[in-house]
């Protein structure tokens, strides 16, 4: 009888070795918390990520962005250029002027995105 009882808490030990190592966090791994952009995303002042049309040239960015003064324009490929301006007007104008061209498809600003701290990735 005793040995049918140690034999049960044996397996039942068992059991619960073979199963932690299934959970996704364990008491010796810390949890990583989430990514938040929303509230604390910060952007480059000055820089955009535009992306033109299929088969339209840089030049309609430099056209429809030129007034801002262009410091440079670098392919990213995909038709995906960053725009880097002298005078930054602010993503809700840039995105005001998207509507003038039919070859500018999307401008966004250029977000600078961190990790929370280290260790988080694995």
């Amino acid at each position: 009888m005793r040995f049918r009882r140690w034999r049960r808490v044996a397996l039942a030990v068992v059991m619960t070795e073979l199963a932690a190592p299934a959970c996704s966090q364990t008491a010796r791994e810390p949890a990583i918390a989430p990514m938040d952009f929303s509230s604390r995303q910060t952007r480059v002042p000055g820089e955009y990520l535009v992306t033109l049309a299929a088969g339209a040239e840089v030049k309609a960015a430099a056209d429809l962005y030129g007034r801002f003064g262009i410091k440079g324009i670098q392919d990213l490929g995909r038709n995906v250029f960053l725009v880097r301006l002298t005078e930054d007007p602010g993503p809700a104008r840039m995105e005001e002027l998207l509507g003038q061209s039919a070859q500018v498809k999307a401008v966004q600003p250029n977000f600078v995105y961190r990790i929370n701290g280290p260790g988080n990735i694995r």
